[in-house]
């Protein structure tokens, strides 16, 4: 697990993000923000550490992003077989368990500056699908 930490802090550190996924970041950042309606001064303090959880949260997910790429043809094909989905479905639950340890530590960053139900919702639009982020839903 520290292992994975430590992955997540080097990326994030050295910003390895292509273009069209931190196009799709900002997205998703501009809307949380939009979203949470937040006061100038409160939106000062919180939108530094929502774009370091947004940056942490998607280096979690890389691993089952780039599998889930890497099969995207056979899944549509309907020809996944079963050792690839045994594949997606372990880099699936690793990148889940790494995805939870980045909120647990970004609710104990988000409690010193919002209220939980503003908490709340702000995982909550941070979460949401693109479609909808865009206006496509």
């Amino acid at each position: 697990m520290k292992k994975i930490a430590i992955l997540l802090l080097a990326a994030f550190l050295v910003g390895i993000v292509p273009a069209s996924a931190q196009k799709k970041l900002e997205k998703r950042y501009a809307y949380t923000l939009k979203k949470l309606k937040l006061n100038k001064e409160t939106e000062a303090q919180f939108a530094p550490v929502l774009r370091a959880y947004l940056t942490e949260k998607k280096a979690a997910n890389e691993k089952y992003d780039d599998l889930k790429d890497k099969y995207k043809a056979a899944e549509k094909a309907g020809t996944l077989t079963d050792s690839q989905a045994t594949q997606l479905l372990d880099a699936k639950f690793e990148c889940d368990a790494a995805e939870l340890v980045v909120k647990k530590k970004y609710y104990e960053e988000f409690k010193k500056i919002l209220k939980p139900k503003k908490i709340f919702y702000a995982f909550d639009y941070a979460s949401e699908k693109l479609s909808v982020i865009e206006g496509k839903d």
